[in-house]
């Protein structure tokens, strides 16, 4: 697995990037990325590659810690390079004066991964912090209600109906990103189904259906996003 590694300093009005390290050299691998600031977003793409390969864009706010961010997509015509747009508010952190980029090379796509980041990208870059949505969970537990968050954090729910009646705080207690982080530890346990629904505009997941174990009954989780709004 190659990886090709590059510090970015991004301000409102310029990007300065410079290479900082790399597994392998660059000069036996022939290859770069390419990443340059378009006034409201970034650009990146991967130069000199054979093509045989996917690969996948990660940032990094320190150097340690590294999240996967974008698969970079080819464009249409022949022998295309890869290559993707990502707008800052896209990016895992707010404000940041400093990150580092790389991209990982993967021999084989992940239809389902690449579509979850595109998803979770299209969220961040929504900037929703405060938002209230409808949200309805169904196994052997039915809640069906609302839950607000308020600057990134839950707040409160409000329960419409359950079953049983006594049930009152949703089965599922997170805020949107929480639910991205739930669809994503189930795909590092190696889910046995994970099925998701993605909003086309805001990327959140209208529906989900996670099946961890065969050998598990009533194991499932179901549950469906019915409305998101700001809350101003």
């Amino acid at each position: 697995m190659r990886r090709f590694s590059f510090i970015g300093l991004f301000f409102p009005f310029f990007a300065l990037v410079s290479a900082v390290a790399s597994l392998r050299s660059f000069a036996a691998d022939s290859v770069a990325l390419r990443i340059e600031w378009r006034g409201a977003d970034f650009s990146f793409q991967v130069v000199g590659e054979d093509g045989l390969g996917e690969w996948l864009l990660q940032f990094s706010a320190d150097g340690r810690d590294w999240q996967d961010l974008l698969f970079l997509e080819r464009g249409a015509e022949a022998e295309a390079v890869p290559r993707v747009q990502v707008s800052p508010a896209a990016l895992p952190v707010t404000n940041a004066e400093r990150g580092l980029f790389r991209v990982v090379e993967y021999p084989e796509g992940d239809r389902f991964y690449r579509d979850y980041l595109a998803a979770r990208a299209r969220w961040r870059a929504s900037g929703l912090t405060s938002y209230r949505y409808g949200f309805r969970w169904s196994t052997m537990i039915f809640w069906n209600g609302s839950i607000e968050v308020i600057g990134g954090l839950v707040s409160s729910y409000e329960r419409i109906e359950a079953f049983p009646p006594f049930f009152e705080e949703p089965p599922l207690y997170r805020t949107i990103d929480g639910l991205f982080d739930r669809i994503a530890d189930a795909r590092a346990r190696n889910a046995a189904s994970i099925e998701v629904t993605w909003d086309p505009e805001l990327g959140y997941p209208r529906s989900a259906a996670i099946d961890q174990s065969l050998l598990i009954a009533d194991e499932e989780q179901y549950w469906s996003i019915g409305f998101v709004e700001p809350i101003r």
